[in-house]
């Protein structure tokens, strides 16, 4: 993916002006890069997950077609009371963007950001997830994006 890479060789979008990581400036050409983490996912559990490929998660996550040959790592997460579909959600990374998608899941998924009421996602609809976004996928589980460039 193309990357403007700092002198400390982090990584940023080729929008950027200044690293995210550590404020110094960017050259102005953008050059190919492995694709970098681009935030964290802190499931209620305890579980932290980096977010450097898309994510299936859910009470047992499967795979049925792979998107542009890179299968999604599986996290699954328990629900006693079988509120979360077995496929609940798919955190997909998208160029620079960390999208929530929700994966036609039986009982919702709800997405709370910071500012706003908090919204059911439609089944299939796709929001690009921000710094702080907590998606509330049931049986007290949730999943919050941490550290999204």
């Amino acid at each position: 993916m193309l990357a403007r890479v700092c002198g400390r060789g982090h990584a940023n979008p080729p929008t950027q002006a200044q690293c995210a990581a550590c404020g110094s400036p960017l050259p102005a050409d953008a050059v190919q890069v492995a694709r970098p983490r681009l935030g964290r996912m802190r499931v209620s559990t305890g579980a932290l997950v980096d977010l450097d490929q898309s994510l299936v998660i859910g009470r047992q996550p499967s795979v049925s077609r792979v998107q542009g040959g890179v299968m999604p790592r599986l996290v699954q997460v328990a629900s006693p009371s079988g509120d979360i579909s077995r496929s609940h959600v798919e955190v997909r990374l998208e160029g620079w963007h960390v999208m929530l998608c929700d994966l036609k899941a039986t009982n919702g998924t709800v997405l709370v950001r910071e500012g706003q009421p908090p919204r059911r996602l439609a089944q299939n609809e796709m929001a690009i997830l921000f710094d702080g976004d907590i998606a509330e996928l049931g049986d007290d589980v949730s999943l919050r994006f941490e550290e999204i460039l």
